[in-house]
């Protein structure tokens, strides 16, 4: 992240202008910027987006970090310790300071401030720019200093912000937990008990955090949407009820405008050890009757075009690209391949599998007809009716096509792909 080194002189610069001429500094608009999304611009101006995703450094921005401090916290966690074990440029560290006192005397409104303060981050240049901040957000509130002082002095006096690796600090006397963990993908280590291959670092992160925490210990986290409904993700959910009370659950939606992830925020408190906790509400289920699951068998196509090896018996071959929506397609139609796993006898349903909260339908259907089994690429889901054939699956068609369906997705999952979860849920509504 050196990139970000340029305007962490600029915060340094801006903190140094506010200590000599701190008349009219309180109003200005470099200082309304630097602490209200100017780091994350920044941040995509100097740092490279395939540097970004594989650091997973998305910063949280004020407005979403001010909802979680007035939402989640209450005033018995700011008697405590507040920490951020991944703080970036300090967004929600910035964001509690909100709720701590002021004192004329800026070295001392920062002396307290650092008593209730702690953040960690792998990257030293986000660390010294949550620093930075911190003294600008202290001086906004009318906090000045009393004679001579440095940037440098100022910045030191937060002890606990530090550079390291938030999972491997002790959080015995630490009385809630802010955190938007990094977003990029890893392995599962060996031993892990919910995922196996490459996963979320952020499910990865949340979930060695939850174990570590001494009961009582609160947690707020925004997290990506698949965590929330992700069916490879069951028993990380799982996983969290077990050490945690989740208390909340609520979707937010797209992260930020330049980044393409929705998220959802949940928070909880952790259990004392050998006490298990409740199933926590990850979406709201309103207990509809009949779903899609009652009539179809859904599957995740098996065929993975550039993966799986051009051999075995020769089967016509369907793609996302190949049906059109919402109307029939008859396998003949179709080109061939070879594939030696499972094929699909007709009629049945295929669903295109890439979705946004945003997209006109949610789940765009095709009927496929014909004769012959057919193989099916993994960016379509399989809906196979139990009974009834071709009659099933014109309902199917007309149950997807439904606002309401829509609206029911648009709750239920807000990731990128659908899951067979979510499309075997979906409330089965006569057309």
């Amino acid at each position: 992240m050196r990139g970000f080194s340029e305007y962490v002189q600029t915060l340094r610069t801006l903190v140094a202008t506010g200590l000599a001429n701190p008349a009219n500094f309180r109003a200005s608009q470099p200082l309304a910027a630097a602490l209200d999304g100017q780091p994350g611009r920044e941040l995509r101006r100097l740092v490279s987006l395939r540097e970004r995703r594989f650091a997973g450094a998305f910063f949280t921005g004020s407005r979403l970090a001010s909802e979680i401090v007035r939402d989640h916290l209450s005033n018995k966690q700011f008697e405590t310790v507040i920490c951020d074990p991944a703080c970036g440029a300090g967004d929600l560290l910035v964001a509690a300071s909100e709720r701590l006192p002021v004192v004329e005397d800026l070295k001392t409104t920062l002396n307290l401030w650092a008593a209730n303060l702690r953040g960690y981050d792998i990257h030293e240049e986000f660390v010294v720019a949550t620093k930075l901040r911190l003294v600008l957000a202290a001086m906004r509130r009318g906090a000045r200093s009393g004679g001579r002082v440095t940037v440098n002095q100022l910045t030191s006096l937060f002890a606990g912000i530090v550079r390291g690796n938030g999972l491997t600090a002790d959080y015995g006397d630490v009385g809630a937990i802010i955190m938007n963990p990094p977003y990029g993908s890893s392995l599962a280590p060996d031993g892990c008990s919910w995922a196996t291959g490459s996963v979320s670092e952020a499910a990865l992160f949340t979930a060695e955090l939850c174990y570590k925490l001494h009961p009582q210990t609160r947690i707020v986290a925004i997290l990506p949407d698949v965590l929330r409904t992700g069916t490879r993700y069951a028993k990380w959910r799982q996983n969290i009820e077990h050490w945690l009370a989740v208390d909340s659950v609520r979707m937010v939606g797209l992260f930020d405008p330049w980044t393409d992830v929705d998220v959802f925020v949940f928070s909880g408190e952790r259990l004392p050890r050998n006490t298990h906790g409740t199933k926590a509400t990850w979406w709201v289920d309103h207990g509809f009757s009949h779903r899609v699951s009652d009539l179809f068998d859904v599957h995740v196509g098996p065929v993975v075009p550039h993966r799986d090896p051009d051999s075995g018996p020769w089967h016509r071959f369907l793609h996302a690209r190949l049906v059109p929506p919402w109307k029939g397609f008859d396998v003949a139609d179709a080109p061939s391949r070879r594939f030696d796993r499972r094929t699909f006898t007709p009629p049945f349903v295929v669903i295109r599998r890439t979705s946004r909260p945003d997209d006109g339908h949610r789940a765009i259907g095709t009927i496929v007809t014909g004769t012959k089994s057919v193989a099916v690429e993994n960016h379509l889901l399989v809906a196979l009716p139990r009974a009834r054939g071709l009659d099933a699956c014109l309902e199917l068609l007309a149950v997807l096509r439904q606002d309401a369906t829509d609206a029911w997705l648009n709750a239920r999952i807000r990731c990128r792909h659908l899951t067979v979860g979510a499309v075997s849920e979906i409330p089965w509504r006569q057309p």
